[in-house]
């Protein structure tokens, strides 16, 4: 990885930072490992282990990755030959395939075999199929089918349905207005959700109640493009941020208690774009948080967390089923909790190892046919040189 370069002033000079940034595998795998503790079931039955449950908080994480790699993709990109083309196909490759896959397995292959799957299959399918089971399921506690999950997946997809038009034709500062514009409008909808009663879902799951970690990572993005961004400013803001995320979200907590997340996803996007900035800002090799970011084995994960996160809700399920009927478990409940969650995270990590390695790298490759703002920018004798912005690659999905 070829280093940041710095100027002789460098509370007044732009940062440099390499195409490929492995912090953030680190930190997509930092974000599924919360998920699966977050869904798991068996560490919450442990003792004292209940506040395990807020981990789930992880896909916040992802939304924040993914609004600061998507558009820097998008401004990157900005003027350059077939601009949208070129992104709604390689996301389209990335995100697509398994994600159908998934729901041909599930409203398809099941039902075959299960026949009282089937009314549920003909009725639901349409919702997961145009990515708006969020809106459509937003009364109900529950999804069918352990699809539960991709709700996160049908905001991300609404959200890039209209962002590349924005990116398009507005200008940086303008486009920081608009983050800014819906990160409050995210905020005062939960609010104004929670006190008039609403179901749940559309405080937790519906698009403009959820779009202030996206903003915040997008404006990360757009600064860090900006003159004023500078190695010092960044850091700087990047501790800011998360010293203020983290207040945030413990007096959220104490003040509020389980409704917290009303106003405390605000205060976990101030955190985690910290964390992001912070990353960013680490050196791999010689800072602590970079080495520990940079882990091979953590880089895996985040590599592989798409499919984690697809294929880890119905795979827990079967498998709470299975514990659950083990003699074992009913007689040794602390050592069956933590056999069942070892055994959630090992299935969940070989289905996606495996989905990986023989369906999801093969298609990836297909991207080369649309090249992304790096290849566009710059050609591939340069791809080892530092460049002043990070080379976006997709978020969860590279998912949430």
């Amino acid at each position: 990885m070829a280093p940041r370069k710095m100027g002789k002033t460098p509370i007044a000079t732009s940062f440099f930072v390499p195409g490929y940034i492995p912090q953030f595998d680190g930190l997509r795998g930092l974000a599924i490992l919360l998920v699966l503790i977050g869904h798991s079931g068996f560490l919450e039955a442990l003792p004292h282990a209940g506040m395990l449950e807020y981990t789930r908080f992880g896909v916040d994480l992802f939304f924040v990755l993914s609004g600061f790699l998507i558009t820097g993709i998008l401004a990157d990109s900005k003027g350059s030959p077939h601009y949208f083309r070129n992104f709604y196909a390689r996301r389209a490759l990335r995100i697509w395939p398994l994600y159908y896959l998934v729901l041909f397995v599930a409203f398809v292959v099941a039902p075959l075999f299960a026949p009282s799957m089937r009314p549920t299959a003909s009725s639901t399918w349409p919702a997961f199929v145009f990515y708006v089971q969020n809106i459509v399921f937003a009364h109900h506690d529950t999804y069918p089918f352990g699809l539960g999950a991709t709700w996160s997946l049908a905001v991300e997809e609404q959200f890039y349905l209209t962002w590349p038009v924005l990116v398009f034709l507005l200008k940086k500062r303008t486009l920081a207005i608009v983050s800014v514009l819906l990160a409050v409008l995210s905020l005062s909808l939960r609010l104004s959700f929670h006190f008039h009663g609403a179901p749940t879902g559309f405080v937790h799951q519906f698009t403009p109640s959820r779009l202030d970690a996206i903003t915040f990572g997008s404006l990360g993005a757009l600064w860090l493009r900006s003159p004023s961004c500078t190695f010092v400013r960044w850091r700087m803001r990047a501790y800011q941020f998360l010293g203020l995320g983290m207040v945030g979200t413990i007096l959220a907590r104490i003040l509020m208690h389980r409704n917290s997340s009303i106003v405390g996803y605000t205060f976990l996007a101030f955190a985690f774009t910290g964390l992001l900035g912070i990353s960013l800002a680490s050196d791999p090799r010689s800072s602590l948080l970079g080495r520990t970011l940079s882990a091979g084995w953590l880089r895996y994960i985040g590599r592989i967390s798409y499919g984690i996160y697809l294929l880890h809700y119905p795979l827990f399920i079967l498998w709470a089923r299975f514990i659950g009927s083990l003699g074992f478990y009913q007689a040794h409940k602390l050592a069956g909790n933590l056999v069942g969650f070892v055994g959630q995270i090992a299935l969940a990590t070989i289905a996606a190892s495996i989905s990986w390695r023989f369906f999801e790298e093969p298609i990836m490759r297909l991207k080369e046919l649309f090249p992304s703002a790096s290849k566009t920018h710059w050609p591939a004798i340069h791809q080892s040189k530092p460049r002043n912005f990070a080379a976006a690659s997709d978020s969860r999905v590279a998912a949430k």
